[in-house]
């Protein structure tokens, strides 16, 4: 899927923020409050924090969309442990339903604080993480949504572009590769009291950087330009770059992580913003990275990272938000708006990847039929569904049964949305089984045109 596909807000500045670190200012004068604040300051896109059993009000989330601010959703779990895929699911279709294209679940997952401390121990952690992520990022993609790769610490316990490689690596050696057709990667970069141009260029420019080890006279990662050095790591992998969506990122006062160079006071805070902001606008970083989230919009007194707020709860403010405020807006070029993929899929976009649409009677749902498609389905598992509209999303449907189970009607509905689409038809029921269990056992997930590289992955919800 092509980068300028994804869906990104309308008039997209790039403008991102982290509202508050928990789920507990999702009211209607919490909405009534921030609303024209974020809107002064240019924002299209705003981090969530969602706990997995209850959603944000449609409300809140309503209000963001209609004013043109992306909900980024952050679903938060207290350490790495695996999460219920039904519970999942039923937040995620909540979510879609209201317009939300981006969710990753877990954060920061290279640091030992993410786990407990005896599952942090254990041998092989990247493919153990990757066994819990896998299926959250199944079923983002089975509700319509793009799966984004869990934000990683940069630098980290776990050093993050080794992480990053060997979680990429595992999704190919496990067949997963489907999953890169719509993926985003999520990403922190910081950018500490280093100059804001650290690390350009990238590992090709800085090939002595090392992990936990940066050599006198050259640059690291470890600073806003991250994308540099992650999008290298994509590509070598993908073969191509994925969106990297910022889920925190900025400067921070008082930060002072290079001994080189001064803190970050609260006017550095402010030009550090105003910079990054700039440099989104006016797309002196790649269409590839999608937004700035600026940590942190507000916080509660005596909370962890108050001093971080931009927002203070006693009614002072960084001098970063009239920055912001004074700056002059505009989109970014590369920024236009893209159909949602529930909204009438177009060639361009497709989110799933194999649909198998099932016929429906006028007495309802054959059971025979389910029975039949076992196999099939344990060998590939496609999406499977009875929804015109839900097979528009996917690049490849096969429609089981002859007319009137799906209609031929159906056919051309899905070939005018860019589907690639085949029917499987034997002379009755009995033959159509045949047929299908004969390409399980042959590996052949379609018989009239030759598939993806991903079409020997697993879809799966």
């Amino acid at each position: 899927m092509d980068i300028k596909a994804y869906w990104r807000p309308k008039g997209d500045t790039g403008i991102g923020f982290h509202y508050y670190p928990n789920a507990f200012h999702y009211s209607k004068a919490d909405l009534d409050l921030w609303l024209p604040e974020l809107k002064a300051m240019g924002a299209s896109w705003l981090v969530l924090l969602s706990e997995l059993e209850n959603p944000i009000p449609s409300f809140f989330i309503k209000g963001l969309i209609q004013a043109d601010i992306e909900p980024l959703i952050r679903v938060y779990t207290p350490t790495v442990r695996p999460i219920d895929q039904k519970a999942l699911r039923s937040l995620l279709d909540t979510y879609r339903a209201l317009g939300v294209h981006y969710a990753h679940v877990y954060n920061e997952p290279n640091l030992t604080n993410e786990w407990d401390w005896a599952e942090w121990a254990r041998p092989a952690l990247v493919d153990r993480f990757m066994e819990m992520l896998i299926p959250c990022l199944e079923t983002m993609k089975a509700v319509g949504m793009y799966p984004v790769f869990t934000p990683l610490s940069p630098g980290g316990n776990y050093w993050d572009t080794v992480f990053l490689k060997t979680a990429l690596d595992y999704i190919v050696l496990k067949g997963k590769e489907d999953l890169f057709d719509t993926m985003a990667v999520g990403m922190h970069n910081y950018v500490s009291n280093k100059p804001l141009d650290w690390g350009k260029g990238g590992p090709a420019r800085w090939p002595n950087a090392r992990p936990y080890y940066c050599p006198e006279g050259s640059q690291d990662h470890v600073g806003f330009y991250l994308f540099e050095w992650y999008d290298a790591i994509i590509r070598a992998r993908v073969g191509r770059s994925l969106p990297l969506v910022c889920y925190e990122n900025g400067p921070i006062v008082g930060a002072h992580d290079h001994p080189k160079y001064p803190p970050v006071d609260e006017a550095a805070h402010a030009r550090i913003a105003v910079e990054m902001t700039r440099m989104l606008m006016d797309n002196v970083v790649p269409d590839y990275v999608f937004n700035n989230a600026f940590w942190l919009l507000a916080n509660s007194h005596g909370s962890p990272f108050e001093a971080h707020a931009w927002y203070k709860e006693s009614g002072a403010r960084l001098p970063a938000v009239k920055a912001m405020k004074d700056l002059p807006k505009h989109a970014r070029q590369t920024a236009q708006p893209q159909p949602a993929p529930d909204r009438g899929a177009t060639p361009q976009e497709h989110p799933l990847y194999h649909y198998v649409l099932c016929p429906v009677w006028e007495w309802g749902v054959s059971e025979w039929y389910w029975r039949m498609l076992a196999n099939y389905v344990k060998a590939f598992k496609p999406v499977c569904g009875f929804s015109v509209d839900e097979a528009a999303l996917a690049r490849y449907v096969t429609i089981i049964g002859k007319p009137p189970g799906v209609p031929s009607g159906a056919e051309e509905k899905l070939r005018a949305a860019g589907c690639r689409v085949e029917r499987i038809a034997g002379a009755d029921a009995a033959e159509t089984q045949k047929i299908l269990d004969q390409m399980a056992s042959q590996g052949r997930r379609f018989l009239n045109f030759e598939a993806s590289p991903a079409s020997s992955s697993h879809e799966g919800e």
